[in-house]
């Protein structure tokens, strides 16, 4: 009885190969990713909200946030993926999320939409925006009210010592 390796070889080299581009399509995707995501940073908040100054998008984040704050950057859906088979990826919005957590156990979501027009160019705005306390989820309409957000839901009992 004799086996021939020819299929056997054949199909190792299709792995391969099929292997070789899921890895290269993954990196193209992780470099778009990385692209848009300092984009976005970089973008001034003026442009977000006029009634911000023209600071960094990332350098405003760390000035609301504090410095002691843990942000992490991400580029998803918008959570608009349902899954439908009749969904058009055409149809699925592309966002930057950027999450801070504060040192008092706050969170800030952010999420903001990258509008590809027919020229190439990218547009954006604020998708989604929140902040999340203990006690409530308070969603932000424009990034300009996030200051009184977070002044209204400080609880300096949580970050400050007491006083001896």
């Amino acid at each position: 009885m004799s086996v021939s390796i020819y299929p056997m070889a054949k199909m190792a080299v299709a792995s391969v190969l099929l292997l070789c581009a899921s890895l290269a399509f993954s990196q193209n995707q992780s470099v778009q990713q990385t692209k848009l995501i300092a984009t976005v940073k970089s973008t001034p908040v003026s442009q977000l909200d006029r009634a911000l100054p023209p600071v960094r998008f990332d350098q405003w984040l760390r000035t609301e946030a504090g410095a002691d704050a843990r942000c992490q950057w991400e580029v998803n859906d918008c959570g608009e993926q349902t899954g439908s088979p009749g969904q058009s990826a055409n149809e699925i919005p592309t966002c930057v999320e950027a999450d801070a957590w504060l040192k008092d156990g706050r969170e800030m979501m952010i999420m903001i939409a990258i509008e590809k027009s027919s020229h190439g160019n990218a547009g954006m705005s604020l998708y989604f925006a929140q902040l999340v306390t203990t006690r409530e989820r308070i969603t932000i309409r424009q990034l300009s009210d996030f200051p009184a957000a977070l002044v209204r839901t400080h609880d300096p009992a949580s970050t400050s010592e007491i006083a001896r």
